[in-house]
């Protein structure tokens, strides 16, 4: 059984729901900036965030930031351990320390001690590009686990073992089976990721990919998802990487078919005026269907549409709207795009309590 631990008042273990973590990618420097930034990554549904340190007293902006959110905030350090009794001393509910940059036993027993007395969690963060030789996929895996396990030890044997472990490489195959091996000898949580993923739509497909398959297995107890772009997709692809394995539910999911010669009816743009709305319905006091499916054709879409809590399927220039395997309606295509709106605004069993 995999260890519980906490990250301030976030629970981290097989009890827990797999938690989701954001990372600011503002400049220290700009304080608003990097204060919207970490709103906007709790809104999406961040909790906790990382914040990278580099310098002498930026982690000072710690106070700035939690007088305005609530999420337990985690500190990033590389190479100078000052920095991270800095961080502690500042308040930081966790840190993360990399076993490939902070390697002196009597320096990582000086954070300890801090750690302990303040009952700050520590990550242990061990990235593949940490290496500075060129390894196979299943040596370097091993070595990545070695250097967690190695450092893992130094911290127990101060009494510490409020502990979780991270073990990412930019490479798929790699991060499974490290996180696989690692899995197999200890019961710490693991924060799962993959790092250094490339351009956008590359790092959403690594990511989903090596984090999916890990959950799958039931391995992973935290994630953050690392994309080269704005962070608040980061949080969005992590929530749907979760509902989509039916691990956590955040919000309703759109099924629409991919189109083909087949359809009739400009399905694209229905199904995003239909992902605007939505946006719009989520804020109102309208609790929302789980499943709402949006298809194109006769061949597979009543089908789908009976399956999902309430769904619309097009034909030739007209459409039927279904509610719970039951036939609501059927209209043109104009007339019906318009009523499936209705419906859901109106009180059809959706309104909240």
């Amino acid at each position: 059984m995999v260890n519980t631990v906490n990250i301030g008042t976030l629970k981290i273990g097989p009890k827990y729901p797999v938690r989701i973590k954001g990372m600011l990618k503002t400049s220290i420097s700009k304080r608003e900036a990097l204060l919207e930034e970490a709103n906007t990554l709790v809104k999406e549904g961040a909790e906790a965030i990382r914040v990278a340190i580099k310098y002498p007293h930026e982690s000072q902006i710690l106070k700035y930031l939690k007088s305005k959110i609530r999420v337990p905030f985690v500190a990033d350090i590389h190479f100078n351990y000052k920095l991270a009794i800095e961080a502690i001393e500042c308040g930081f509910d966790g840190i993360r320390l990399n076993p490939l940059n902070i390697t002196k036993e009597p320096q990582i027993k000086e954070v300890v001690k801090f750690a302990k007395k303040n009952g700050v969690h520590i990550r242990v963060g061990v990235n593949s590009g940490g290496f500075r030789q060129r390894l196979d996929e299943k040596n370097l895996a091993k070595n990545m686990v070695n250097s967690a396990l190695n450092f893992i030890k130094i911290l127990e044997k101060e009494d510490f073992f409020n502990i979780s472990v991270s073990l990412k490489a930019s490479n798929i195959q790699t991060t499974i089976l490290a996180n696989r091996l690692f899995a197999l000898r200890s019961k710490y949580p693991l924060h799962l990721g993959i790092t250094a993923t490339g351009p956008f739509l590359e790092g959403v497909i690594k990511s989903s990919l090596g984090i999916g398959i890990l959950l799958e297995e039931g391995i992973g107890n935290i994630l953050r998802v690392s994309l080269t772009g704005p962070s608040f997709w980061e949080i969005k692809i992590a929530k749907f990487i979760l509902q989509f394995l039916g691990l956590r539910y955040f919000e309703p999911e759109i099924v629409s078919c991919p189109t083909c010669s087949r359809c009739s009816v400009d399905l694209v743009k229905i199904v995003e005026d239909f992902y605007k709305k939505l946006d719009e319905l989520k804020s109102s006091s309208i609790k929302l269907p789980k499943k709402i499916a949006i298809m194109g054709c006769e061949v597979n879409g009543p089908g789908e549409a009976i399956f999902a809590d309430i769904g619309i399927a097009f034909g030739n220039k007209r459409g039927v709207i279904f509610k719970k395997n039951k036939i609501l309606c059927s209209d043109t295509v104009d007339n019906l795009a318009k009523k499936f709106i209705k419906i859901l605004e109106e009180d059809n069993g959706y309104k909240r309590n």
